[in-house]
């Protein structure tokens, strides 16, 4: 099935119960970190062994009744594992995925609720792990693109998409690159809705 909009079916059946079209499919958070870590060229592949201790913001640790308890972080190159390997403890789940909808692991479910909520997109646009990571995704589109813009802009949708870029996403990303820096682009790519549901 396409995902793309039918007005006769629509208008017979808005509410898609009928399942005339797939419906639009955020991906999980382990998806959307794994991603963000693959496409910065950052993503530790190794298996197996213990869990690796992510970050937590110094926000997050003002918030907890004992920030004194809380694990040190593993080097960053562990920490870029998968987020499978991630230490999940009930008193002190890591934000970013709290908020993106990172199953309960208090008890089981048959499904996992996904939300759509403004802490999400700033989550993804000003959170410090997307920051980083699209500071390694420019340095990587350098590294592999050159200087030339079109060249990078080329490179980073290959990337991040799989797909090149149209005419106007080049043209509207040139100008932007004229005002912004590389990193700001790359930042912008990780929040593309196209990045988080896949066709």
């Amino acid at each position: 099935m396409s995902k793309q909009a039918n007005p006769e079916y629509a208008a017979k059946d808005p509410e898609n119960r009928l399942l005339w079209r797939v419906p639009y499919t955020r991906l999980s958070v382990e998806a959307i970190r794994d991603s963000i870590l693959a496409v910065s060229g950052r993503l530790n592949p190794a298996l197996y062994g213990p869990s690796m201790l992510p970050e937590i913001p110094a926000a997050a640790l003002e918030g907890s009744s004992d920030p004194d308890k809380i694990w040190k972080a593993s080097e960053e190159d562990e920490q870029s594992r998968r987020t499978v390997y991630v230490l999940l403890k009930r008193s002190m789940v890591v934000p970013m995925l709290e908020v993106l909808d990172l199953c309960d692991t208090a008890r089981s479910a048959a499904k996992r609720m996904t939300t759509s909520v403004a802490p999400q997109a700033l989550t993804l646009y000003n959170g410090g792990f997307v920051n980083k990571q699209a500071r390694y995704f420019a340095w990587r589109l350098v590294n592999e693109a050159g200087r030339d813009p079109a060249r990078q802009i080329e490179r980073a949708f290959r990337l991040a998409l799989a797909r090149p870029p149209t005419d106007a996403e080049r043209d509207a990303l040139l100008q932007f690159l004229q005002e912004e820096s590389l990193e700001q682009m790359a930042r912008v790519i990780f929040n593309l809705n196209e990045f988080v549901y896949p066709d």
